[in-house]
């Protein structure tokens, strides 16, 4: 008899012990979510991608200038890897009028249009099209890797105009163009000829030169004087034109998740509850027993 009530009691402690061991177990290996990256599982990390070009349909070339008097108006891009899920990568084209053929004579620099795409893992390649907004004349375009239009604004999304040699903006840049020609005038009008030029008068003789005064022989004890330079030529760094390189910032942060693993911690109010059941189970177990072995002890005497 007492044999029995022992094993009652140990199968009821191991029953408790099992279902608090398994019920936090269970608490604490959860699946805490997270979507994105390459292997189905963890999140992405965003970070820098190549990016390549071509202007106007031509070849591709990840060159950080442009040349040529005609500007580059249509622009196509295209990512050099696969971006990770959930990651995209914005590219701008900006147009501006100046007033010279390069950076440092561009002087004021008026924004004319721009075009922005974004490129994520299903859309790797796309063009930026400009040519409504193109310069006439002397300009400057600029490809660069953000979603800020640098039109002199204030509010967000905006930034200020580039100018040399105070504001090298865009940032970001992957590539740019200077160059153009200048504005064509209209001509000033030319004088009538219906009105003819008065004639000298006849009645009067025309004066004669004197000869009396000799004329006047130059001195050379004077040097002559020499022109002022002004302001100090700039330096070369002043003087270079921002050259862009061909990268591109990711524009979105990665998912929050961490992927499918369970957490090192439990869940403190899941495993209390846990603790108290398996207490009253142990507690009513044992009243069980005690009252069983009174039961029986009745019946003997």
């Amino acid at each position: 008899m007492h044999a029995i009530s022992r094993r009652a009691v140990a199968a009821v402690a191991g029953a408790t012990i099992a279902l608090t061991v398994g019920g936090i177990g269970t608490a604490s290996a959860h699946d805490r979510g997270g979507n994105g990256g390459n292997n189905g599982g963890g999140h992405s990390d965003c970070g820098p991608l190549g990016i390549t070009y071509k202007v106007d349909g031509g070849r591709w070339t990840t060159e950080g200038r442009i040349n040529g008097d005609t500007p580059p108006s249509k622009i196509t891009v295209k990512l050099t890897s696969t971006p990770d899920t959930n990651c995209s990568y914005t590219v701008s084209l900006a147009s501006y009028s100046t007033e010279g053929p390069a950076w440092e004579n561009s002087g004021h620099q008026d924004f004319l249009g721009w075009d922005s795409v974004t490129l994520d893992r299903k859309h790797k390649s796309a063009t930026l099209d400009v040519s409504a907004h193109a310069p006439d004349c002397f300009g400057q375009v600029d490809l660069y890797g953000n979603g800020t239009q640098y039109d002199g604004g204030t509010g967000p999304g905006h930034g200020p105009l580039p100018h040399y040699n105070d504001s090298p903006t865009p940032t970001n840049l992957i590539t740019a163009w200077n160059g153009g020609h200048e504005c064509q005038t209209s001509p000033s009008p030319t004088p009538s000829q219906d009105s003819p030029s008065p004639t000298p008068s006849e009645d009067s003789p025309s004066p004669t030169p004197t000869t009396e005064s000799p004329s006047a022989t130059p001195t050379t004890d004077s040097p002559s004087p020499t022109q002022s330079t002004g302001t100090p030529a700039p330096s070369v760094s002043d003087t270079a034109a921002p050259t862009g390189t061909p990268s591109v910032p990711p524009a979105t942060s990665p998912a929050t998740g961490t992927g499918n693993l369970a957490e090192t911690g439990s869940n403190s109010n899941q495993n209390t509850a846990l603790i108290a059941g398996a207490a009253a189970l142990l507690v009513a177990g044992g009243a069980a027993v005690y009252f069983t072995r009174r039961h029986r002890t009745g019946n003997h005497s």
